[in-house]
């Protein structure tokens, strides 16, 4: 589950077990309980919608070429197809495409709080894509996602320290922030402490 954003994921046994045999309704049925999470993840991940629906395109022939390598001993099959879509996006990113980086205004700190009250998660992942991409993808993985600093370290070929680092200059950047957002981000229940 997505920790920060609150997506569950619900895939049908029967349909992982169609899939690897090869069975075209358990693969329609997997894509469609996959898409909506994949479609999310993939868009924190990306800026660009057309890009988007061509990187999930790509990780959803990965996950039904490499189906028979799914072991449920090892974690949930959400986790692992999420795992294919997050190093699609990577791979993406690393061909030198940049997130954008959308400008804050100014006078940030008035925001009123209706308009907290109206802040979607769209709106969240929009503003944290705001803070250096580098931190931004550590913080995403981790605090998100849920991935171990370990297997953050392994997704961006960096070392565990490094992504400990990142994830303390997000945290740093963040405390640099209007405290309305700090209220925001504490109810989607994301902490400060360090990990």
């Amino acid at each position: 589950m997505c920790r920060l954003l609150g997506h569950q994921m619900n895939v049908p046994q029967a349909s992982i077990s169609g899939a690897q045999r090869g069975h075209q309704t358990a693969q329609r049925e997997l894509y469609d309980s996959l898409l909506p999470y994949l479609n999310a993840l993939c868009g924190r991940y990306l800026n660009d919608t057309s890009v988007r629906q061509d990187i999930l395109q790509e990780a959803f022939i990965v996950i039904f070429e490499k189906i028979g390598q799914f072991d449920p001993q090892r974690g949930a099959f959400h986790s692992w197809a999420s795992r294919i879509v997050i190093n699609a996006c990577l791979k993406y990113n690393r061909r030198g495409r940049r997130f954008f980086h959308v400008p804050i205004e100014e006078h940030e700190e008035s925001v009123a709080p209706v308009v907290l009250s109206q802040f979607s998660n769209a709106d969240l992942v929009r503003f944290l894509k705001t803070m250096p991409e580098k931190y931004y993808q550590v913080f995403n993985l981790h605090v998100v996602d849920g991935f171990s600093h370990e297997e953050v370290a392994e997704l961006l070929g960096i070392k565990v320290s490094l992504s400990r680092k990142r994830l303390e200059r997000a945290r740093a950047w963040l405390q640099t922030k209007p405290k309305s957002l700090h209220i925001l981000l504490g109810e989607h229940g994301f902490e400060f402490a360090n990990t």
